[in-house]
């Protein structure tokens, strides 16, 4: 019986794992800064029913985000609720995961193509999607001129 042995990562494949792997990690810690300066918000809420004005508010009810869009009171609420839920304390723990899983991508290509080398790729790309638009993704393709 043979012992099975992961592939060996190629030089392309290893470029590719450390393309996406950079890209990921790059977006991600612009997220953590633009996080970071709305820290000083503390956590946030909605404001209290009945109130005033609809908007997400920090420590100390001071609303910094009022919504209005135009579309209705219960669009409004979804919006802001919408916010709140992405906070950047929350938002924090997510980009901390995004970074683990690159750190953990890396190290399986530095593994000479550990069995997780090509699953967690997959995930790092998926990651990447929401920046298609970035001149340094790996798939950006630049609008035509008109």
């Amino acid at each position: 019986m043979s012992e099975q042995r992961p592939e060996r990562l190629n030089a392309e494949r290893a470029q590719d794992v450390e393309r996406w792997a950079d890209f990921l990690e790059a977006r991600v810690r612009e997220e953590l800064e633009a996080a970071d300066a709305l820290a000083p918000y503390g956590w946030w809420d909605l404001t209290p029913a009945g109130a005033r004005r609809l908007g997400v508010q920090g420590m100390g009810g001071r609303v910094f985000a009022p919504i209005l869009t135009g579309d209705g009171h219960w669009l409004d609420q979804a919006t802001a609720l919408h916010i709140v839920r992405n906070q950047p304390h929350r938002t924090r723990s997510d980009l901390t995961g995004k970074l683990m899983l690159v750190s953990l991508l890396k190290a399986q290509a530095a593994e000479d193509g550990g069995p997780l080398v090509g699953p967690l790729l997959l995930v790092v790309r998926q990651f990447c999607d929401p920046f298609i638009d970035h001149p340094d993704h790996p798939e950006y393709e630049a609008p035509e001129e008109p």
